[in-house]
């Protein structure tokens, strides 16, 4: 009865063992693949990582002229009131322990944008969070590297990635997002992640 016990317990470690290393042979395939290869993925900020509607009504609030330099300065100081959207960032840091090279992309100009890029290089080096106002447009971004993916949660980020040969996966938007306007989900026939608005 003992060995018997002692014998399927031992089973029990040893089948559990094996499916462990199974799975981390997968990871480590894929891990060395998707370093080898170089390849990225690339997601909005405003309305796709991170809720950022608070930070603009700050910067709204406390500047006279909207969308000028000071405007953008307050925005892009403001990330610390802004709210993670967890399942996007989930797959973000999925991504990154694959061995993807993640990129930030956010539609604004840099204006006082350093400090947020360093808030979020733990995700992405410098190099890859992009500031669209500034540097043109999203297609030439994504050309430049081996994009293979794109989180996006308005119709013409979705359109500048199918530009760039890229798969382009919808994210919700809030429904308390400032942003009404370039968003009709499903009607370009892309995936939308369910439950991506929270």
């Amino acid at each position: 009865m003992v060995l018997k016990s002692v014998r399927a317990k031992t089973e029990a470690a040893w089948t559990t063992t094996k499916k462990i290393l199974a799975l981390m042979s997968c990871w480590g395939l894929i891990f060395s693949l998707a370093t080898i290869t170089r390849l990225a993925v690339a997601f909005e900020y405003d309305d796709g990582l991170v809720f950022s509607t608070p930070a603009y009504v700050k910067a709204f609030a406390s500047v006279q002229q909207p969308f000028t330099p000071q405007f953008w300065s307050v925005v892009n100081r403001s990330y610390d009131i802004e709210q993670p959207k967890f399942l996007a960032q989930g797959a973000a840091w999925a991504f990154r322990l694959f061995g993807f090279k993640v990129a930030i992309i956010a539609d604004r100009p840099s204006t006082d944008g350093e400090a947020l890029r360093k808030e979020w290089r733990r995700l992405t080096p410098k190099t890859l969070f992009f500031f669209a106002a500034d540097r043109g447009d999203k297609k030439n971004f994504l050309e430049k590297s081996n994009f293979v993916l794109v989180f996006a949660d308005g119709d013409s980020f979705i359109m500048d990635a199918r530009q760039a040969g890229v798969y382009a996966v919808r994210i919700k938007r809030s429904p308390r997002s400032h942003q009404k306007e370039n968003y009709h989900p499903g009607t370009l026939g892309e995936f939308v992640m369910p439950f991506s608005q929270y």
